[in-house]
């Protein structure tokens, strides 16, 4: 396995430090970076890479004799903890104590009628009442997929910064104001947050206690590229992928318009998982709300993860077992529809089969095919979404409804065509 040189640390006037690292952005080489730091800023939602906190993916097989964890996380990431509790309560199998107790865990938070967890005692804060209210909804949605508890949802809200927050009794009840006095309510309080959106299907709360803004500069494809980087620490709240799995998955990070939003502990600021599952990753998008304003979450996530998988050395194993341990076609998360396309698109060139979820198999292959693989497919893809037009909706996300079939449905702003589909032929 070939390995990415390790960063070179240098410092140069005014305490600045400049990194120079040997990695490739697609086709892109010789990427240097210098950082420096101001104070922090607001932010935007834009919810992409998720990231867990003790490894970037499962185990790659699970024993007989254990709970099957890959099952009840990816059923958790999509929202189905119903699903979740049924896996942890098939029999066949003698639990560990480390098993009982995180099915005892698991089952404090999701199983009765309530939490009995330490959900809110354990990360006290000066917005524990704000917290509640978005604790009770995500543990009912969660519970009830066929239910929608959004409008409940808002009107808690609503009620809450009414009776709680002064400026509050001037709030209109509507999601712009909802999100607007909920930003400056929290911000009166010296936390940060990203405000009110969704992470999926669910309304999100992520809530963090400092931050430090930073530039990033390299180099791609020829091109200088600064990004600012916002790193993010002390966290309040994750949201509901960090409630969900007991703090096993959360937001790594996520782009807008103006910068890059890092979760600090959760990367070695030298590793891959920094410098190509965050960094390479989050300016993927940053470029492409830029080329594809309109573009999916899942096709923006798609094209992340290509990015990620046509760069990575140390980590690209890790990196496909978790697309593969985590892909779902039918899902409502952008990101479980991206790591099953992913993986559906490079099984076609590289086994000449459909999905392949045997991750024995990919280890045969040597990286840098991989890499080069991945790169090609994400090139054809940029074309392809070129050709369509900047204004193009969906792409990869309508294929995973018809991936039999070489043709695909792509609407545009004005026109829908039936357009042969080079791109992603299996």
């Amino acid at each position: 396995m070939e390995s990415i040189n390790k960063p070179i640390l240098k410092k140069s006037g005014c305490g600045i430090y400049k990194r120079v690292i040997d990695i490739t952005f697609f086709k892109y080489k010789s990427v240097s970076m210098k950082k420096s730091y101001k104070s922090g800023c607001a932010v935007l939602l834009l919810l992409t890479s998720l990231f867990s906190k003790t490894g970037m993916a499962q185990a790659e097989s699970q024993a007989a004799a254990k709970p099957d964890y890959t099952k009840v996380y990816r059923y958790c990431l999509d929202g189905d903890v119903m699903s979740a509790l049924r896996v942890l309560g098939e029999g066949g199998y003698k639990l560990s104590r480390q098993d009982s107790i995180f099915k005892t865990r698991f089952e404090s938070r999701f199983k009765g009628a309530t939490d009995h967890s330490d959900y809110i005692g354990s990360r006290r804060s000066p917005i524990d009442g704000l917290l509640g209210i978005f604790q009770s909804y995500w543990r009912k949605s969660l519970l009830d997929n066929s239910g929608n508890y959004d409008t409940a949802l808002l009107n808690n809200l609503f009620g809450f910064l009414q009776t709680t927050y002064s400026p509050g009794k001037q709030l209109f009840f509507n999601n712009d104001s909802l999100d607007r006095y909920l930003g400056r309510y929290i911000s009166s309080l010296g936390l940060h947050t990203t405000g009110l959106g969704k992470t999926g299907r669910l309304y999100d709360l992520l809530v963090w206690g400092s931050e430090k803004d930073t530039t990033y500069s390299f180099t791609l494809n020829r091109e200088k590229i600064s990004s600012r980087v916002m790193l993010m620490d002390k966290f309040v709240t994750l949201g509901w992928e960090e409630y969900a799995t007991l703090d096993k998955y959360y937001p790594g990070g996520w782009a807008t318009d103006t910068a890059l939003y890092c979760v600090k502990k959760g990367y070695d600021l030298s590793s891959e998982a920094f410098l190509i599952s965050y960094l390479a990753h989050e300016s993927r998008h940053f470029a492409d709300y830029k080329l594809f304003a309109k573009l999916s979450s899942a096709d923006l996530e798609y094209r992340a993860k290509l990015t990620e998988l046509s760069m990575a050395k140390e980590t690209l194993f890790k990196l496909l077992s978790s697309f593969i341990n985590n892909a779902n076609a039918k899902s409502n998360n952008g990101h479980s529809i991206a790591n099953f396309c992913v993986i559906r698109d490079l099984s076609g060139r590289l086994f000449k089969t459909g999905f392949e979820a045997d991750i024995s198999k990919w280890k045969k292959l040597r990286i840098k095919k991989v890499n080069r693989v991945a790169s090609k497919l994400l090139r054809s893809t940029t074309k392809q979404l070129l050709r369509i037009g900047r204004t193009v909706e969906k792409y990869i996300s309508v294929l995973c409804g018809f991936y039999d079939s070489p043709f695909v449905i792509l609407k545009t702003k004005t026109t829908q065509k039936n357009v042969r589909n080079s791109a992603h032929q299996i």
